[in-house]
């Protein structure tokens, strides 16, 4: 790792009158993680080279430092590299420019690009520790707690492939209906616009007790999640799961469907014979629900398998009434994954995927998708 220092000051920790500003070493990390995504809608079949949106390509600096009143104070600055021409694998679409070629492409144009995803400060004692800044909140995660295996590409979170990838219907047409708007895992307060759970945010995060530990936040705008983790070994099975509610805030604007709260959270259980399993499960709240509407759902099962450097694994997602105020519709997933994990931070990986939407009054065709994954870790 390599060493830097920076000065810490006018932040958080002045503020608190914590210590007198000082130098706090930090760590540099990061990663680039690729595919080779290729995807099948029924029509076309296309190949595209993309950052795993999965886990994003990546670097950041990381420190912390002890303080003489007793206190740690901390800083994470982290930045994702993405490229502005549609090369990730959430939002490649279908090209429907005539006269182009059908390769997908993004709405938007230039170069790669830089987006700040964590920018913070903490403090941290016996009594627990705060965060403020650009971070995650409490529920951040709190459905992709998964150590069954394969991770590198497979999880409940279906749309981080081909999020953006519209279905098309029986006679050929795309319809607009996108992956991502029918399956997704309700991870967090950003989870049903799709934006970035690393808000603006001051964040409470307990002590850990006997392998619990609970969080707690408020997001700029008034959002407000509170979780509780654990993790740890019991007999011969490693052990991590949360739970998580998120109260939206209210929108007063809203006639019908108004989305008020949600709940979700996973569990995730390894033994030491290499078997793993994983599940999922998360359900929103809507008030002034107009008739024949139904509360989204979603529910997802994973099982692994890990032997020395590798790890297979399979999945399935089924995700109910996404499209809120639309009629009954159910979307499902099967996945297969396998990894190769070869040692100082570098992983091979590739999968297998089948999206199936079912909507009253509409059909839909299958969308398939493959992908081989490389990820190197600095």
């Amino acid at each position: 790792m390599m060493k830097k220092s920076i000065l810490l000051a006018g932040t958080a920790i002045v503020a608190l009158n914590a210590a007198t500003a000082a130098a706090v070493d930090v760590d540099m990390y990061g990663q680039v993680n690729k595919s080779v995504l290729v995807y099948d809608d029924g029509r076309d079949t296309e190949v595209n080279f993309v950052d795993n949106d999965k886990s994003s390509t990546r670097f950041g600096l990381r420190g912390s430092q002890a303080l003489s009143n007793g206190l740690t104070a901390s800083v994470l600055l982290e930045v994702e590299v993405q490229d502005g021409l549609g090369g990730e694998s959430n939002t490649i679409t279908q090209n429907t420019t005539p006269g182009q070629s059908s390769t997908p492409v993004n709405a938007i144009t230039g170069g790669s690009f830089l987006t700040e995803r964590h920018t913070r400060v903490g403090l941290a004692g016996n009594w627990g520790a705060i965060f403020l800044g650009r971070t995650s909140t409490a529920t951040d995660g709190i459905t992709e707690i998964d150590i069954a295996g394969a991770d590198d590409v497979l999880g409940s979170g279906v749309d981080r492939f081909g999020g953006a990838l519209q279905f098309r219907n029986s006679a050929g047409a795309l319809t607009g209906v996108r992956v991502r708007d029918v399956f997704d895992n309700l991870d967090g307060i950003g989870s049903r616009s799709h934006a970035d759970d690393r808000v603006q945010t001051i964040r409470y995060d307990s002590p850990i007790f006997n392998g619990f530990q609970g969080r707690v936040a408020v997001a700029q705008g008034g959002d407000m999640d509170a979780a509780l983790l654990y993790s740890g070994k019991i007999d011969a099975f490693e052990v991590r799961g949360g739970v998580g509610y998120v109260a939206f805030n209210s929108q007063p604007t809203t006639a019908n469907n108004d989305l008020t709260h949600q709940w979700a959270g996973s569990v995730s259980v390894k033994h030491d014979s290499g078997i793993g399993a994983t599940f999922g499960y998360g359900q929103q709240g809507l008030e002034r629900k107009t008739a024949g509407v139904d509360d989204p759902s979603f529910y997802y099962v994973k099982l692994g398998y890990t032997w020395d450097a590798f790890e297979l694994a399979a999945d399935y997602a089924h995700h109910s009434d996404m499209l809120i105020g639309a009629a009954d519709h159910d979307a499902t997933a099967w996945g297969i994954g396998a990894q190769y994990n070869m040692g100082n931070g570098v992983s091979l990986a590739g999968m297998w995927r089948m999206l199936d939407l079912d909507q009253t009054g509409a059909n839909y065709e299958n969308i398939h998708l493959y992908a081989m994954n490389l990820r190197v870790k600095f």
